[in-house]
């Protein structure tokens, strides 16, 4: 009898922790099925990943803050009788400035990309993941979903989202084998914040880690059931001893350390909201 081919979804696949979680799965003999948004170079990573490594690896080029483009994403892999097991939603944006000086449509897109499209992605495809004997979902938080951060704040509260949701669902699916992990990486030396981050540039980023290092970890820690997943000994540990101050003396330094970044004009590492496209391009 031959098993069924089961796919890996992941979204915002075409760079950053998303590639590198793309590889990594690949590596792992996992069959993909990758989601970005159109010309971010994600045909070209499944072509390298099918080569290097030999896995049937889809792509779906989509924004998903786009109108309908959640329940697209779904109805195509419907469609085309895809069996998915894991699901990783790690699309999100960010930004880094004083709240009253960026754009209320701004906000409203990254409550969008990180809040509901993660709502909505989960929800629609946990019957899906409901077939397997034993599933995945991997939902990528941050440092941020950890503490409040000035300068950072909708950033901060939509990641905290994300932590709390993914604990609830880790309780509330345990029956149904379906294992919910919440990644949770300290400062990531992607491209774009290799270019942008001057502390990175100064070597001072003594809790960073690569991508690949956080991909890893990742997957390691969701396939070893891990509900809160963080990157990286130094960082743990900077977790335990945030939990110990004094909220007083933590806000002292955040505000510190952050108000140095935003006045340096250091913007977050992640893209920018986008302006809602069409659907999108599909590659099988």
């Amino acid at each position: 009898m031959i098993p069924e081919k089961t796919y890996t979804l992941i979204t915002g696949a075409s760079a950053g922790i998303g590639q590198a979680m793309a590889t990594e799965c690949a590596a792992r003999g996992q069959h993909l099925i990758l989601v970005a948004l159109q010309d971010s170079g994600l045909v070209q990573t499944a072509t390298s990943l099918r080569e290097q490594f030999g896995v049937d690896v889809k792509t779906i080029e989509l924004n998903l803050i786009a109108p309908n483009a959640i329940q697209y994403l779904y109805d195509w892999c419907h469609e085309q009788g895809l069996s998915i097991n894991v699901l990783i939603n790690n699309a999100g944006i960010g930004n880094y400035s004083y709240f009253q000086e960026s754009s209320l449509e701004d906000y409203l897109q990254m409550i969008q990309l990180n809040v509901n499209a993660v709502v909505a992605l989960t929800h629609l495809f946990i019957p899906k993941l409901r077939e397997h004997e034993s599933a995945y979902i991997l939902n990528v938080g941050s440092f941020a979903s950890l503490m409040p951060l000035p300068y950072k704040s909708v950033y901060a509260a939509t990641k905290s989202f994300v932590l709390t949701f993914s604990r609830s669902l880790q309780m509330e699916l345990e029956p149904y084998n379906i294992h919910v992990s919440c990644l949770c990486p300290g400062p990531t030396s992607t491209k774009t914040m290799r270019k942008r981050n001057q502390h990175i540039k100064k070597g001072k980023g003594i809790l960073t880690k690569t991508p690949e290092e956080v991909a890893r970890q990742a997957i390691d820690g969701l396939y070893k059931d891990k509900g809160l997943i963080i990157p990286g000994w130094k960082n743990r540990f900077m977790i335990r001893v945030g939990r110990i101050l004094p909220f007083s003396v933590k806000s002292y330094i955040l505000k510190k350390i952050f108000k140095q970044g935003v006045e340096e004009d250091i913007v977050d590492a992640t893209p920018p909201a986008t302006t809602p496209r069409k659907k999108g391009r599909v590659t099988l």
